[in-house]
């Protein structure tokens, strides 16, 4: 399945709805919820859809195994009724959209935290004569807010105070129910799905702030810093240790790696992660820089300019599209 985080306008204003690919177009969940519900002769229908399957992924995800087979259920109803004709639940909300009506978000549009991995060599091996041991050993990362996210086609803003604008091609991971102490071999069960990541960086600020062997902190934490999308999309439907990952710059391809490089694999990192710390829904885990993954390590050769156009592709999950703007308070 492939899941969306959209705003559409309303009589009421703009609103956010989660929504799943289907026949070209986007099923909007709750309505969906509404309409099988009503269908089955559920008492307090309205409520219950809401309740199951809220307009929020993360709730969505807390409400467990449940939620899930209500939906998988009421796609299937929303494809007859539409091919019936019928656009509207019950209640009167719209069961569909087009790609072309509706403004996509992050599929997470805020996450609890954003766990960064550091698990391809080239990446690690970047400014270090050798990879340290403690590398082998375990999955090394840090933490970032989960408050600065960007969408798949909202705007880079360039902050005031960096001139070395940088990118990271990443892919990462929702968690989809609460966890302590996995073991790799169950880890795949906590994964609600993956999007791609951009992991937009200021270089000249981080590089600063690990002098005093912390951060990085405001290098890699301002507004939008954390671009994703377009979608997240289930195990069943990618292969997520064999994905093509790709980059281009104002149409210029600039990077073309494979996930299959990690050195540490997602069971790997969870589990490491997991150790004696709850995993929630809604948390993500990226999987780090892919090996060419940055302005320098590719073929660029230089920052990202305001006016740049930064494409990232994962086939099977989508692409990610931004341009490069100023601040508006410089």
């Amino acid at each position: 399945m492939r899941y969306y985080t959209f705003r559409v306008a309303s009589p009421t204003g703009p609103i956010v709805r989660i929504g799943a690919e289907q026949d070209g177009g986007l099923v909007d969940l709750t309505a969906a919820a509404t309409l099988l519900l009503h269908d089955r002769g559920e008492p307090d229908w309205t409520e219950y859809a809401g309740f199951l399957v809220p307009p929020d992924l993360v709730t969505y995800l807390e409400r467990g195994d449940k939620a899930r087979r209500v939906v998988d259920e009421s796609l299937t109803l929303v494809r007859d009724a539409v091919g019936s004709g019928v656009t509207l639940a019950p209640d009167g909300a719209r069961l569909g959209y087009g790609f072309d009506e509706v403004h996509l978000l992050a599929p997470v549009p805020r996450p609890n935290i954003v766990w960064d991995s550091m698990v391809f060599h080239e990446h690690v091996k970047m400014g270090r004569p050798v990879i340290p041991d403690v590398f082998f050993e375990w999955p090394p990362y840090f933490t970032q807010s989960g408050a600065i996210v960007a969408g798949p086609h909202d705007p880079i803003v360039k902050p005031r105070f960096t001139e070395q604008l940088d990118f990271e091609v990443e892919f990462g991971a929702v968690i989809g129910r609460k966890g302590i102490n996995i073991p790799a071999a169950e880890a795949e069960s906590y994964i609600a799905g993956f999007t791609i990541y951009n992991d937009i960086s200021a270089r000249d600020v981080q590089f600063r702030e690990m002098e005093m062997m912390l951060g990085p902190a405001k290098g890699k934490n301002f507004e939008g810093a954390n671009v994703m999308g377009p979608c997240l999309v289930t195990l069943d439907e990618i292969d997520y240790d064999d994905l093509r990952m790709t980059a281009r710059v104002n149409g210029e391809t600039i990077v073309d790696d494979n996930s299959s490089a990690m050195y540490h694999k997602f069971p790997r990192i969870i589990e490491w992660i997991s150790q004696e710390e709850y995993l929630y829904p809604g948390d993500f885990i990226a999987s780090g820089t892919c090996d060419h993954g940055t302005a320098m390590t590719s073929t660029l050769k230089r920052w990202l300019e305001v006016g740049d156009v930064m494409e990232i592709e994962i086939p099977g999950i989508g692409t990610i599209r931004n341009e490069v703007v100023a601040s508006p308070r410089a």
